[in-house]
């Protein structure tokens, strides 16, 4: 199977939000890199978000840590989560 079919036969059955969040953290993750920085602090992402946003943007977070798109880490409760992108959301096609 062509490499191009196979990243759209992994991301099938993603729900559009899914996708959308994946593909803006791609990007950003990708922005980041070119300033020498691979991580993404979750307070600075939910900055200027309503609250229905910002608990839609976790959940994401966590379908696609669930999947293995991101990594994600927090040193003690209700502190800052970093997110570094993984292996297969810099591959893929959104």
């Amino acid at each position: 199977m062509p490499c191009d079919e196979s990243r759209l036969l992994e991301n099938s059955g993603w729900s559009s939000r899914t996708r959308a969040v994946a593909k803006y953290l791609q990007n950003l993750l990708e922005d980041e890199a070119v300033h020498g920085r691979k991580v993404l602090s979750m307070d600075s992402l939910l900055a200027r978000k309503t609250r229905k946003e910002a608990s839609r943007m976790f959940f994401e977070t966590l379908v696609l840590k669930t999947r293995d798109y991101i990594h994600v880490e927090q040193v003690k409760p209700f502190d800052n989560i970093c997110i570094k992108a993984g292996a297969k959301l810099m591959k893929s096609d959104f």
